[in-house]
């Protein structure tokens, strides 16, 4: 699986070299949170959880190369690991009003091992900023599919993001989970670069009653 993402990971990078000869543009990003809860795709992987994540974006031209690593390490002894590492390719059509993404995403869980998926995404430039996504996963032909909808409000003393997500996956070659969520967040700009957070969140699924789940985090901005 590791030796899949290599060579993956190898293949997008090829196509830097013949994306753009100009300079590139980079930013990137940064940030730690502690959470009640982590859910992902509508499962829950552990509670009371610290979280960190680092990501970078790379302009050459028209496309843009990034990538991000996120991790949730769990505070009790019942709750697993969560390693999470995407990578891949951007661009955009039409003036910018439709972005779209291909890419790589491995899972390493510490109870169910790693598993490794190729990824496209499309999103639009409207009101809600709806967004579309398509996994699949390279050994077992899974598939996961998953929409997204948000709704920012500037209130001046904080900004205000209101976000909702449907989706569908496989858990397995016979059964599939759909999922809901929505979650709002309250952004408070403490410098230029720094924020601080807080969000809540509610968290559902076909197989079990919903769940609210809260954190708290920092995020830095490079």
């Amino acid at each position: 699986m590791k030796n899949k993402l290599i060579k993956l990971i190898a293949l997008l990078g090829l196509s830097i070299n013949v994306a753009s000869a100009e300079a590139p543009s980079v930013n990137g990003n940064m940030g730690t949170k502690f959470s009640s809860d982590y859910h992902r795709r509508g499962q829950l992987v552990s509670q009371d959880a610290i979280q960190a994540q680092v990501g970078f974006n790379v302009g050459l031209g028209s496309v843009d190369v990034f990538g991000d690593f996120f991790t949730n390490q769990s505070t009790t002894s019942s709750g697993a690991d969560n390693n999470e590492l995407t990578v891949g390719l951007g661009t955009s059509f039409f003036e910018d009003k439709l972005n779209a993404y291909v890419g790589v995403y491995n899972t390493d869980n510490s109870v169910s091992g790693d598993n490794l998926e190729a990824f496209a995404s499309v999103g639009l430039n409207f009101p809600l900023s709806p967004s579309v996504s398509v996994y699949r996963d390279t050994d077992d032909s899974l598939y996961t599919f998953e929409g997204r909808v948000s709704y920012d409000i500037d209130l001046e003393v904080v900004n205000l993001e209101l976000a909702g997500i449907l989706g569908n996956t496989d858990v397995s070659s016979l059964v599939d989970s759909t999922y809901l969520g929505a979650k709002l967040t309250a952004t408070k700009t403490i410098k230029d670069n720094v924020d601080l957070y807080a969000d809540v969140a509610v968290s559902d699924n076909d197989t079990r009653e919903n769940e609210t789940l809260w954190g708290v985090g920092l995020s830095v901005k490079f």
